[in-house]
C-alpha cells in the first residue's frame, strides 16, 4: 500500500522538477526571438550583400535594351537640282523615320579604375566582417542581460520563498500563543503583538511576490515572449567554463572579445577607403561592345531592319577638382587614426573589466562561505529560542529577534548564491565567452 502511494508521488515531484524554467532555455528563446538581435542579423545580411555587389562591379556586365517610338513628323531634305534628283528620284530624303524600333545587347568591362573597384571589394568584405563582429557582441550582451534578469528573478523568487517561510513560522507561533492565552499562560497583549508581526509578515510576502512579478516582466521583455504563470526557476549553476587566473583571463578576452575583431575589421575598411580616395587621382578606363538589331538602325536613308555592332573604349581622368581628392585622403587618414585610438581605449577597458570580474569572483566566493556559516548559526539560534519560548524561558522579543535574524541570514545566503552565479556570468562576458557557454 505504501509503495503504491509513493510511486505516484515520485513521478509527480519528478514532473514538477522537469517543468522548471532554466537559464539555458531562456537564453535560447532570447537568441531566437529578441527583436534587437534580429535587427543586428539584418544589418549583417545587408553587409554581406554589399560584398556581392562590390565583387560584381569588377566583372563584365551584360545589358539588354529594347525600344519603340513613334514620331509625329520627320524632317525632310528636298533637292531641286536635276543633278541630285537622279540619285533621289523622290526629290528628297527623309532625315529619320516615323517608326523607330531598336533591340540592343551590350557588354561592358572595367579595365582600370585606379584600384578603386578592388579596394571597394576589400572594404566591403572588411565591413561585413565588422558587422558579424557587432552581431557577436550583441549576442554576448543579450546573453548577459538575460543572465542578469534571470538572476534578479531568481533572487526575487528566493526572497518570496523565505518571506513565505517566515510568515508560516510566525503563523505557527501565533497559534501557540493563542493556546497559551486560552490556558492563562500568556497575556492578551502578547497575542496582539504577535498578530502585528503576522500582519507585517503578510506585507513583506506581498512585496516579495510583487518583486517576482516585476522581475518576470523584465525577463519577458528580453525574451519577447510571455513566461508561464507560476513557473518555478531552476538555479543558475556555476556554468561549464571555469575561470583561470587573471593573466589567462586577459589573454582569453583579447582573443575572444568581438569588439576587438570589429574594430580591426573597421580599420581594414578604413585603410581600403584611403586607397579608394587616392585612386581618385588616377584615370578610369572601361571597354564596351554592343550588338543591335533595329529599324532604321544606322541607315536612315534605306530605313530597313538591319544588324549593327559597336566596339569602343572610354577613358575618364579628373585632372583638377580644387583639392577634393586630397581632402578625402586626409579624411581617411584621420579615420584610421581615430580607430587606432579607439582600439587602444577598448583594450584598456577590457583589461579593467577582466580585473573587476576576478575581484567580484573572489568576493562572491568569500561571501558565499560567510553567509553559509551565518545561516547555520542563525538556524541553530532560532531553534534554541523557539524551544526556550515553549518552555517559558524566553520572551516574545527573544523569539522574534531570533526569527528576524534567521530570515535575514537566509536572505543573505540566497543573495550570495545568486551573486556567485552572476559573478561567473560577468567573467564570461568580460572574456567574450558568453555565447560559447550556451552553444
Amino acid at each position: 500500500m505504501r509503495f503504491s502511494i509513493l510511486v505516484p508521488l515520485f513521478f509527480a515531484f519528478a514532473g514538477a522538477a522537469a517543468a522548471q524554467q532554466s537559464l539555458p532555455e531562456c537564453v535560447r528563446i532570447a537568441l531566437a526571438r529578441n527583436p534587437g538581435l534580429k535587427a543586428a542579423e539584418s544589418d549583417a545580411g545587408i553587409a554581406a550583400a554589399d560584398v556581392v555587389q562590390a565583387k560584381a562591379a569588377r566583372l563584365p556586365a551584360l545589358d539588354f535594351s529594347g525600344s519603340y517610338r513613334r514620331q509625329s513628323t520627320v524632317p525632310e531634305l528636298n533637292f531641286d537640282s536635276p543633278l541630285f534628283q537622279q540619285f533621289f528620284p523622290a526629290g528628297g530624303v527623309k532625315l529619320g523615320a516615323l517608326d523607330n524600333s531598336d533591340l540592343r545587347l551590350t557588354v561592358s568591362q572595367p579595365i582600370f579604375s585606379g584600384f578603386r573597384l578592388s579596394q571597394s571589394r576589400t572594404a566591403a568584405a572588411a565591413l561585413a566582417e565588422a558587422s558579424r563582429g557587432e552581431l557577436a557582441r550583441q549576442r554576448n550582451e543579450l546573453i548577459f542581460r538575460v543572465e542578469s534578469a534571470y538572476a534578479a528573478l531568481l533572487r526575487a523568487q528566493k526572497g518570496a520563498e523565505i518571506a513565505r517561510s517566515a510568515r508560516e513560522q510566525i503563523a505557527a507561533h501565533l497559534r501557540d500563543v493563542e493556546v497559551m492565552v486560552e490556558q492563562g499562560l500568556a497575556r492578551r497583549d502578547e497575542r496582539l503583538r504577535v498578530e502585528v508581526k503576522a500582519s507585517e509578515a503578510e506585507l513583506v510576502l506581498l512585496q516579495a511576490e510583487n518583486g517576482v512579478a516585476l522581475a518576470e516582466a523584465a525577463l519577458e521583455n528580453l525574451l519577447a515572449t510571455p513566461l508561464p504563470a507560476g513557473e518555478m526557476y531552476a538555479e543558475m549553476g556555476p556554468g561549464r567554463l571555469e575561470p583561470g587566473d587573471l593573466a589567462s583571463s586577459l589573454a582569453l578576452a583579447l582573443a575572444n572579445r568581438p569588439e576587438l575583431e570589429r574594430l580591426a575589421r573597421a580599420a581594414d575598411a578604413a585603410a581600403a577607403g584611403k586607397k579608394i580616395a587616392r585612386g581618385g587621382r588616377l584615370p578610369n578606363v572601361a571597354g564596351f561592345a554592343s550588338y543591335g538589331y533595329g529599324k532604321p538602325g544606322l541607315d536612315m536613308i534605306r530605313n530597313e531592319w538591319m544588324n549593327y555592332w559597336l566596339v569602343g573604349v572610354g577613358a575618364e581622368w579628373n585632372l583638377w577638382n580644387w583639392g577634393r581628392t586630397g581632402a578625402k585622403v586626409e579624411q581617411a587618414e584621420l579615420r584610421l587614426q581615430g580607430l587606432a585610438e579607439s582600439e587602444r581605449q577598448l583594450r584598456e577597458g577590457i583589461a579593467l573589466e577582466v580585473k573587476q570580474s576576478h575581484l567580484r569572483l573572489a568576493e562572491a566566493a568569500k561571501r558565499l562561505e560567510v553567509t553559509a556559516r551565518m545561516a547555520e548559526q542563525a538556524q541553530a539560534s532560532f531553534a534554541v529560542a523557539e524551544k526556550r519560548y515553549q518552555q517559558g524561558q524566553a520572551s516574545n522579543t527573544d523569539y522574534f529577534d531570533a526569527q528576524s535574524e534567521l530570515t535575514r541570514a537566509r536572505l543573505q545566503r540566497a543573495e550570495a548564491e545568486v551573486a556567485s552565479a552572476l559573478a561567473r556570468a560577468e567573467w564570461r562576458r568580460a572574456v567574450g565567452l558568453s555565447d560559447k557557454e550556451y552553444q
